[in-house]
């Protein structure tokens, strides 16, 4: 948990996109006291992050930060619901030793960072240096993929 001279979220900061599937408050439902307290932390700086079920083998996002949905500049509800693959679009082969290194961390369960090409929806290239945490619910099971784009 966090040291007690660090500050709590606020009960009405609010990051998450409209376009989200799953309401933020069953996340924190699912998840383990130290897991909630990590994405409050990584929720705190604002920047841009997303989210997909374990269970999901397609990967789909199910909430994102409004951060992350204005970075990648595609228009509303073109990315929640949608594979992270979207964002490469052409460059699957290029970014083929990072997509298999993402492969075995999410069959594996552990945490992963890869640097990714990727397009913005208006089709401009970025270096995506890209950061996911597995994150358990309270018996220690994996529930979700938070990616973190830095």
């Amino acid at each position: 948990s966090l040291p007690a001279h660090y500050p709590q979220t606020p009960s009405d900061f609010e990051d998450v996109s409209p376009d989200s599937s799953v309401p933020l408050s069953q996340i924190y439902d699912d998840l383990c006291d130290d897991d909630v307290s990590l994405f409050n932390q990584i929720r705190r700086f604002r920047g841009p992050w997303l989210l997909s079920r374990s269970d999901d083998f397609d990967h789909k996002i199910i909430t994102a930060s409004n951060k992350f949905v204005v970075d990648m500049g595609y228009s509303k509800n073109e990315l929640i619901g949608e594979n992270c693959k979207k964002l490469q679009a052409n460059s699957v082969d290029f970014n083929k030793d990072s997509n298999a290194k993402l492969s075995a961390a999410f069959k594996s369960d552990t945490d992963v960072h890869v640097v990714l090409l990727n397009y913005r929806g208006n089709g401009n290239p970025f270096g995506n240096s890209l950061s996911i945490l597995m994150l358990r619910d309270k018996n220690d099971k994996v529930k979700y993929h938070l990616g973190i784009i830095k």
